[in-house]
């Protein structure tokens, strides 16, 4: 296993590879066992091995690397600053004005292990941290495949929800993956709740280390205004009903003979800081399963709904993002294709819509153009409601 990882870091990432394996098919919908299961098993591999470089999976800057986009298949207008913007301006201001580079100094970060640590944004922001009113930020080890890595939460204390901070384990635990250990501070100033978070070898990461980390960046938070969760409106949309949104949508407008739900693959409680935003109702999620045949002709794809309700003040985000490309989404009040959010690798492609107060991804398998989507994200569009 990776160092700096948990064990359930590791299965997280082992079930996403294995699952994005999983629906890889060649061109013409008949699926290679062979090929699917060798290309799983090199990308475990990978992730197990620990062996690749973080500079040759992220490319040379602080983002991961650009991803191809999809041109939409009916040309569409480039979105204008109206078009782009939100109709109403959220009133939440997240920590740190939003902006993981105001948290930590790359030398801060760099002194916990004596070797160079880089950040890892997102490409833009879905706006599920904002309407909370908070910030997550990622640095990863530049010299092996998540060798370490540091992450820092900041949140206003009154939308963590409680199973969250009980769940903390303060100082360092041995992370079960042979001499690496995590160690985690965590607080509340003036409101704010910060959590440090630092996976790697034991003989470079240390509790004095993270509560260092924790003094500086809870030193700053008061160079920027309180941090505070946006204010619930009427127009903001409601709950998905995932099941009733199956029942909604013809498989056939996909290209294949049934839907339904993909069950979970997880047993994993959801206590954790990464689970905040879904715990705390800023964002919610359907994954639905496309399905034809049976037995050795089977095919399947599964399409992932993200929805963030009162998210739109960060869709010009999307927009401006490298290898942003619009698509006209009927009903919405703007759209684009943009790659997707991982921050430890590459990405395939989301679709992003707004009607200017709320925001809808649309994430299609990786074999399919993204473009192929737009009919079930006008779909699921038309069926939100507040």
């Amino acid at each position: 296993m990776n160092e700096g990882l948990s064990p359930r870091e590791h299965d997280e990432m082992r079930d996403v590879v294995l699952a994005g394996t999983q629906r890889v098919k060649p061109v013409g919908r008949h699926r290679t066992t062979m090929v699917a299961g060798a290309v799983a098993l090199v990308l475990v591999g990978a992730v197990t091995g620990g062996a690749f470089t973080t500079a040759a999976l992220l490319g040379s800057g602080a983002a991961p690397g650009p991803v191809s986009t999809a041109t939409a298949t009916e040309p569409a207008p480039s979105p204008t600053p109206e078009d782009s913007g939100p109709a109403t301006d959220t009133d939440g201001v997240p920590a740190f004005g939003g902006d993981c580079a105001a948290t930590l100094t790359d030398q801060e970060v760099d002194a916990l292990r004596g070797i160079g640590m880089v950040r890892s944004d997102y490409r833009w922001r879905t706006g599920a941290n904002d309407v909370l009113g908070g910030i997550d930020c990622v640095w990863v080890s530049e010299e092996a495949y998540l060798t370490a890595n540091v992450h820092l939460f900041a949140y206003p204390e009154s939308v963590v929800p409680a199973a969250v901070r009980d769940a903390v384990a303060e100082g360092c635990v041995d992370s079960g993956n042979g001499g690496g250990v995590t160690c985690t501070a965590s607080g509340v100033v003036d409101g704010t709740w910060l959590l440090i978070r630092a996976s790697g070898p034991a003989d470079q990461v240390s509790a004095s280390g993270v509560d260092a980390l924790y003094t500086a960046a809870a030193a700053r938070l008061g160079d920027h205004p309180r941090a505070t969760p946006a204010t619930r409106t009427s127009q903001w949309w409601a709950q998905p009903d995932c099941a009733s949104l199956v029942s909604q949508i013809d498989p056939a407008l996909y290209g294949f003979e049934r839907i339904a739900l993909l069950e979970p693959t997880t047993s994993d409680p959801g206590v954790h800081p990464e689970a905040i935003v879904s715990l705390a109702g800023a964002a919610y999620s359907c994954e639905l399963h496309f399905t034809s045949g049976s037995g050795d002709t089977s095919t399947g794809e599964v399409v992932r709904i993200d929805v963030v309700p009162g998210g739109a003040s960060t869709f010009p985000t999307a927009a401006g993002a490298d290898g942003a490309s619009p698509v006209t989404v009927s009903g919405t009040r703007a759209a684009v294709i943009v790659p997707g959010l991982d921050r430890y690798e590459g990405s395939g492609e989301v679709i992003v819509a707004t009607d200017g107060v709320n925001m809808l991804m649309v994430t299609p398998d990786i074999v399919r153009q993204t473009s192929e989507a737009v009919p079930l994200a006008e779909v699921v569009f038309a069926s939100m409601h507040p």
